[in-house]
Formats: structure tokens, C-alpha cells, sequence
């Protein structure tokens, strides 16, 4: 799946779990459970159909989903994800969350949070008290894999590594620092106590340090910063069995790009770029209840999703990491095998097309941008929705496996925030049509011989629709979205690009960024805390916050992610007040006041909610689901009888 996954740290929100597929065939074998000694051992091969740019691009420098796949078993956070079945409850941030580096979840009721009382801090110079402070208690006896002890150094050196030290000056191209540039320290109270001190209250503070590579080690981020060099150019001198017991992890000198240390219950052995990357066993894990069974996982680099099912067919590989939509038939297929089982997992996002708003933004966008009066109204945004037969494409290309999202739609990472307000429009053309009547879009002899509209001007409502190549699915909803809107009067041209010059960014000319595009189809994944769709959606304020505007433009040298243009002063306020809560109910008040502002303006028509597809050997028990990282509870994976080749 090619789309862009915000860079944030929180578990995306449980929903149900939409195929577990499979059947027919030999039986699987028995289970015995990850305790019997006979499950213990085999080698685990995985697909991996994108290679990982570097292994800091689980969140550091870039936010790819297979970086989180490949990292995931090797490094750790203060907080880990838990799955979408532990969390299909959930009524609080903290419960998306289970302790991990960290012995608790701090909140305000425990006291980890204070809004009052903090401890001054000296920030560029000068002594502040701090409107908010966290502290993390810290877990005991835990070992980087190059036998460094974690401690609350290290907690404060990752700090340092991305906002307290360098400030937006960083030498290392980090992919975002949102929310950590509200910190104004880090304070180590003791070996196992950290104390993050804000310039002002941050309701997303669980985010910061969580999840895959949250905590980052001091002694090789202290090497990048005696130099002031870009952490991935800093060369690092590692033997990774020291703190693993491991006597095939990896020793040698390489950067951390290519090179990974964590504390995870995986260590690295060896990365063969353009091949595989293998982690095996770290014998000394922390977390007794959580040893990992596997020998050895093999993250295997195969050349497409094609490729990869023909591997999976001939058993060369036993999990086969993010198939598309379109390839359901076919593994459905190879499921009536029973050598395999399919996992179809909703993710916290949507499929769906951005409608460029940047004729009503006055120039905002720049003049590299591909405005359209039409997509610029909203009269014209609502009737698109309308038109569109999103069943039917639920039906026919998705396969009946996902649903179909409110037209505001934030809340598929953040169940607090669900609003039953928020509609979900129903497909009705005829309403569809009359809406364009009523806004005064008429059909015209001069466009398409009197089947399409045009406005008052005589313009003709012609646009253009790109989306992804190489995608089976994306092609057929884009097909399909074509005939609905001609049926409107509407006509588009199609057209497909690679994924970088789509997502591509500003500076590199990605059509997104840069708003050179009219429609554009494509995948944008969230997390659990609806501070993710800051970025996303916060204009300029109508003008009162250029600061804090998040519309790429040359004017803030293509900074942020509102690619549509969405400026709405009340949509900026909104997310503002959510950003500043530290209340749950607050928080929850604003947001759901987001997403009602949202539907209303529909800077997108959202199609479905994405679905990550897995394929799983038969041998291999003990996966749960989560779409933030596909592999997060890989200690608890286990073989029958210790081999995982069905």
C-alpha cells in the first residue's frame, strides 16, 4: 500500500477485525502453546516489498511502514502499542498503551502529570517554570544490545537529539518534531526517573518517546553529538552480542542507518542490503514474561507484491508483509491451501481523494499550485460524495472487507473522539445532481455535447484525477470514481504517477505538497492521538497565525501537511484547544469539534478505511494485530514444533 502514514508515536484505535481467512486444505497443526520446548526455535522468512530507506526511518528521519516492520522487534519505547483486540474498549489515551522502558503510564490521576508545581528549568539561557511537566518512572535491569545499561540518559539524550539541543537546526533531516518542540527540558531525576518539562501544556504528551524507536541509545547519539554531524553519517562501533548473549549479532562499525541498536527482544545479525536483513534471538531480553520462541526472522527484500505471492505460493515465504486489496482473490485462493491464513487488518485511515481548495486561499499555495474553482466549492465537494457509489467499490474491489468512513473520518485512529453527529453521506445521485443545479452548474451544449456541466462563466467542468501506479485497486476505483462523476456531468482525466512524485516533497516537486494536482487519490494513515492531523489540516488562521500555518507554500519554504489548502480559522481553533488540553474530556470536546467543522468543509472524499492484508503460515502462532507495526508482539510469535515452513 503506498500512502503517507503521519509521523507519530500512538497506537492506532481498535476495530474490528474484518477477515481472519482461511480453511480447506490440511488441517493446521495442533497447538500446544508457546511453552511447550517443542515450539521453541525454527526460522521465520518475511516479505518485504519496500526496503526500508534506513533503519531510521521508523519515525526518525522518514515514516515508512516496512521500517516499522523490519524495527519493530529490535527497539523500544517508554510506552508500546497494544493490539487491536486489547484495546476494542479502550476510553482512555492511556489505555491504547501498555508500559514498556517505562513502568507505568503517567497520567494526571497517578501523578506522572502536573500542570502546577513544576520544577524550574533553564531553556536558551534563562530560568523557567514550566505550565506542564511528566515524569517517567523507568524500568530497571534493561540492557542496549551493546551492553550499555537504559537509563534516564537516555530518555534525555533522545530529547536532546531532537528538539533541546539542535532546535529546528538539526544536522540530522528528521522527519518531524512536533510536540517535541514544546520541550524546554529534560531533567534526570535519577537513574530510573525522567522528567520532560513543556513551555506549555501538550495534551499529545504519551506520543513523545513511545513506540517503535522512542528511545533512542545515548552512547551512540553522544558520538553524533561531539561532532555536531547527522546521526546517520556517524560512523558507530557496535558488538551487539555484549548485551545480547547472542554470539551471531552483528560486531563491526557501520552508521545507524544501516546499523541497528535497540533493547527489543530481536538483535540484528546482519543487513545484506537489496537482499535481507536478519535478526536472530537476544538471549538477555528484559521482560521475562515476553522471551522470544524464533530463532532467526529473515526480512526477505523481494522486487513486488507479485513476486511475493508467488513466494508465498511455493512456501519461500511465510508471512507475507502488506498485500493490497486487489490481491484478495488471489491469496483467498492460496488460503484453501491451509499451508496459510489471511489477516486483514483496518487501519487508522482512510483510501480516499484530496480536492484541491486553493482558488478560495487567495495565492496561499503559490503559484506552482493547480487550482480549480470547482473543487475550490464546496457545494460541489458535497455533490461529488454523494455521487460517488462507494458500496459499490466496498463491493466489488475492496471484496466486502472495510467499511466506509464518516465524512470526517479522524476518528478512525481515536475512538474518544467520535462524534454521532458526523455523517456518513448515503449514495444518491439524484440528490447529487440537484445540489450542482441548485449551486448553478448547468449542463451545457459546449461541454461534452451537452452532457457536462459548466459554471456561470462557461467553464466546463472538466478536472483531473491522479493516483498511484502500479496499483490494481487504485485503478479500478479510479475507473469507477470516472463513471460516477460523468454521470453528474462531471469528466476527469486520469492519470497515474509514480508514489515519490506524488508524496514526494515540496522541495522535490511531490504533487501533494506542491498542490500541483486538482484530485488525488491515495492512502493517508493516522495514530490513536488525534494530534497527528495537526499537520493535516491547520491553515494560517485566516491569516492571524502565519506561524503556524501548515499549507506548504514557497512562503514557509513547504513546511506541513495541509495539502489541500484548508483554511478555516474556527478548524485551526479547534485543533489548537485539543493541542493545549491535558483533559480527556477537553481534548475529546475539541476534536469532535474538528471533525464536525471537517465534514462540513470536505477538503477530501473519503472512499473506505484502508486494510493492510497479511499473509501467515499455518505454523505460525501467537500474531495479533495492530497497524502500526505489523510485527509489535514478535516475542510471543512461535513455531509448531519449531518450524515455521508450512
Amino acid at each position: 500500500m503506498i500512502g503517507r502514514r503521519l509521523r507519530a508515536g500512538a497506537a492506532a484505535l481498535a476495530l474490528a477485525l474484518l477477515c481472519g481467512c482461511g480453511g480447506g486444505g490440511a488441517p493446521a497443526p495442533p497447538d500446544t502453546g508457546p511453552d511447550d520446548p517443542a515450539n521453541r526455535g525454527g526460522t521465520l522468512t518475511l516479505g518485504v516489498t519496500q526496503e526500508p530507506t534506513s533503519f531510521l526511518a521508523a519515525g526518525i528521519t522518514d515514516s515508512m511502514s516496512f521500517s516499522f516492520a523490519v524495527d519493530a522487534p529490535v527497539v523500544e519505547g517508554l510506552l508500546w502499542y497494544r493490539s487491536k483486540d486489547e484495546t476494542s474498549s479502550a476510553r482512555t489515551l492511556a489505555d491504547f498503551w501498555r508500559p514498556d522502558l517505562a513502568t507505568e503510564v503517567p497520567t494526571v490521576e497517578n501523578g506522572g502529570v502536573r500542570t502546577v508545581g513544576c520544577h524550574p528549568v533553564t531553556y536558551q539561557g534563562a530560568s523557567t517554570v514550566p505550565p506542564m511537566c511528566v515524569t517517567w518512572r523507568l524500568r530497571g535491569g534493561v540492557l542496549w544490545h551493546d551492553g550499555s545499561p537504559f537509563s534516564a540518559h537516555d530518555v534525555c539524550a533522545t530529547m536532546q537529539f531532537y528538539w533541546l539541543r539542535y532546535g529546528a537546526h538539526n544536522p540530522t533531516a528528521v522527519g518531524g518534531t512536533s510536540g517535541y518542540d514544546r520541550l524546554v527540558g529534560c531533567t534526570e531525576d535519577g537513574p530510573l526517573q525522567a522528567t520532560l518539562s513543556f513551555r506549555s501544556p501538550y495534551g499529545a504528551y504519551l506520543s513523545l518517546g513511545s513506540g517503535t524507536y522512542g528511545i533512542l541509545p545515548a552512547r551512540q547519539l553522544e558520538n553524533a553529538f561531539a561532532q555536531n554531524r547527522d546521526l546517520e553519517r556517524t560512523p558507530q562501533t557496535v558488538d551487539l552480542s555484549r548485551g545480547t548473549g547472542n554470539a551471531s549479532a552483528y560486531r563491526g562499525t557501520d552508521t545507524l542507518d544501516r546499523i541497528i541498536v535497540g533493547t527489543g527482544p530481536f538483535v540484528l545479525e546482519r543487513y545484506d542490503p537489496a537482499h535481507e536483513i536478519v535478526l536472530v534471538r537476544n538471549h538477555r531480553y528484559w521482560d521475562a514474561r515476553r522471551q522470544p520462541h524464533i530463532d532467526r526472522l529473515i526480512f526477505k527484500v523481494v522486487s513486488d507484491v507479485h513476486s511475493q505471492l508467488d513466494q508465498v505460493r511455493a512456501g519461500e515465504i511465510d508471512v507475507g508483509l502488506d498485500f493490497r486489496l486487489a490481491f484478495l482473490a488471489e491469496l483467498e485462493g492460496v488460503a484453501r491451501s491451509g499451508r496459510v491464513r489471511l489477516l486483514t487488518i483496518p487501519e487508522a485511515g482512510a483510501e480516499k481523494i484530496d480536492l484541491n481548495l486553493c482558488d478560495a486561499d487567495g495565492g496561499r499555495c503559490g503559484p506552482q499550485a493547480m487550482p480549480s474553482p470547482f473543487t475550490a466549492d464546496v457545494r460541489v465537494r458535497h455533490a461529488m460524495l454523494a455521487g460517488i457509489d462507494r458500496e459499490q467499490i466496498v463491493r466489488t474491489i475492496a471484496r466486502g472487507q472495510t467499511v466506509i468512513p464518516p465524512d470526517s473520518w479522524i476518528s478512525l485512529g481515536s475512538g474518544f473522539i467520535r462524534d454521532a453527529r458526523v455523517p456518513t453521506t448515503r449514495y444518491d445521485p439524484t440528490a447529487a445532481a440537484r445540489m450542482l443545479e441548485d449551486a448553478g452548474y448547468r449542463l451545457s451544449p459546449a461541454c461534452h455535447g451537452g452532457r457536462g456541466r459548466a459554471d456561470a462563466a462557461g467553464r466546463c467542468m472538466d478536472l483531473r484525477l491522479v493516483t498511484t501506479s502500479g496499483n490494481v485497486a487504485r485503478d479500478q476505483t479510479q475507473i469507477a470514481v470516472q463513471a460516477d462523476l460523468e454521470r453528474l456531468g462531471i469528466f476527469t482525466e486520469l492519470s497515474t504517477v509514480k508514489a515519490a512524485r506524488l508524496v514526494g516533497g515540496f522541495a522535490d516537486g511531490g504533487l501533494l505538497n506542491t498542490h500541483a494536482f486538482q484530485m488525488a487519490m491515495y492512502t493517508i494513515v493516522g495514530a490513536a492521538d488525534p494530534d497527528t492531523w495537526y499537520g493535516a489540516y491547520h491553515g494560517n488562521c485566516g491569516g492571524a497565525c502565519p506561524a503556524d500555518d501548515q499549507i506548504p507554500s514557497p512562503g514557509n519554504q513547504g513546511a506541513g501537511g495541509d495539502v489541500t489548502g484548508e483554511n478555516n480559522p474556527e478548524v485551526d481553533r479547534a485543533f489548537e484547544e485539543g493541542r493545549a488540553a491535558v483533559s480527556l474530556a477537553d481534548r475529546g470536546r475539541a476534536y469532535m469539534r474538528a471533525e464536525e467543522l471537517l465534514a462540513a468543509d470536505l477538503p477530501e472524499l473519503p472512499l473506505y478505511q484502508q486494510v493492510s492484508v497479511m499473509s501467515v503460515s499455518s505454523r505460525l502462532l501467537g500474531v495479533r494485530r495492530n497497524d502500526n507495526a505489523w510485527t509489535f508482539n514478535s516475542a510471543e510469535w512461535y513455531c509448531a514444533g519449531g518450524h515455521c515452513q508450512a
